[in-house]
């Protein structure tokens, strides 16, 4: 009649390979933005918004949002990455309830800390693929978050001008 606590499945991270089944999901956010950013920008001014975004990939490839604490959420005169700040300013709350959903306690806690540390140091996809490890036994829908944070991305760029990414990669240079 009850249900049994889940069986979770802990284990320290390291360095994680992606998960084929996972990364299919998952978009990456640097692909995204970069997609987005260089839109109507001459080609030479692309090329710069794409090295930087490529710049900050971690060893797996994916794009890690540690690399945007020392940029900063306000003002263009930072650059294009600070629209990359802003554009994934929701993803810690949506991958973290993503990850815990049915959990409470320190089983929520540690989950939380885990998955952030590694959406931080590793990026979106090594943070869902080892929340998806840990948790086997619950289905942990690897489209939906995908889904949900392509929602957010496109949500948070929604106010944000072509001509403001243009002028901030202009400053940017200067």
């Amino acid at each position: 009649m009850f249900d049994s606590p889940e069986e979770l499945h802990l284990f320290e991270p390291g360095m994680l390979a992606v998960a084929p089944h996972v990364a299919e999901h998952i978009p990456d956010a640097g692909v995204y933005f970069v997609d987005w950013a260089i839109h109507d920008l001459p080609a030479d001014r692309a090329r710069e918004v794409e090295s930087a975004v490529n710049g900050r990939r971690c060893q797996n490839g994916w794009f890690p949002l540690e690399s945007l604490d020392s940029i900063g959420s306000r003002g263009y005169w930072r650059g294009p990455l600070t629209y990359l700040a802003r554009m994934t300013a929701d993803d810690t709350t949506i991958l973290q309830e993503w990850s815990t959903n049915g959990l409470t306690g320190d089983d929520q806690s540690r989950i939380e800390a885990t998955v952030n540390h590694l959406l931080y140091q590793q990026g979106h996809a090594a943070a869902a693929t080892w929340a998806v490890a840990v948790r086997p036994k619950t289905y942990l829908d690897a489209e939906l978050l995908g889904d949900r944070l392509a929602a957010a991305w496109e949500y948070n760029l929604g106010s944000i001008r072509s001509k403001d990414v243009a002028r901030s990669v202009r400053r940017w240079n200067r």
